[in-house]
C-alpha cells in the first residue's frame, strides 16, 4: 500500500499569490478539482498568511478529473505535476484528457 509520501509531488507551482507557495508548494496534499474545463488546484488560497509546512513539498492527495489519463480511482498516477495559469491561476498543467 502506498502512503502520502509516495503520492506525485507538485514539481512546480507558478501560482505565486497562493499562501502555500513559498519557493514551491508546501501544502501537505492538494486536490485537483473538476470544475468545468479547468483542472484547477482546489487547495489554492490567495492570502497574505503563509500556509503549509515549510519542510515538505506538496503532493497530489486527490484528483476529481476522472477523464485524465493520469487518474486512477481519483488518485493521480503522474510522476509529478506542475501547477500554473490556465483557465484559472492555479491549474494542473499536467492534466491530459483521456
Amino acid at each position: 500500500m502506498k502512503t502520502l509520501l509516495q503520492s506525485p509531488p507538485v514539481r512546480e507551482c507558478a501560482a505565486t499569490v497562493c499562501s502555500f507557495n513559498d519557493g514551491g508548494c508546501h501544502a501537505p496534499a492538494i486536490t485537483v478539482a473538476s470544475s468545468g474545463d479547468a483542472a484547477s488546484c482546489a487547495t489554492f488560497v490567495e492570502s497574505s498568511v503563509s500556509g503549509g509546512i515549510a519542510d515538505i513539498t506538496g503532493a497530489v492527495g486527490a484528483c476529481a478529473r476522472t477523464e485524465c489519463v493520469f487518474n486512477a480511482n481519483l488518485a493521480c498516477s503522474a510522476e509529478s505535476i506542475t501547477v500554473g495559469p490556465g483557465a484559472t491561476v492555479s491549474d494542473c498543467l499536467t492534466y491530459q484528457p483521456a
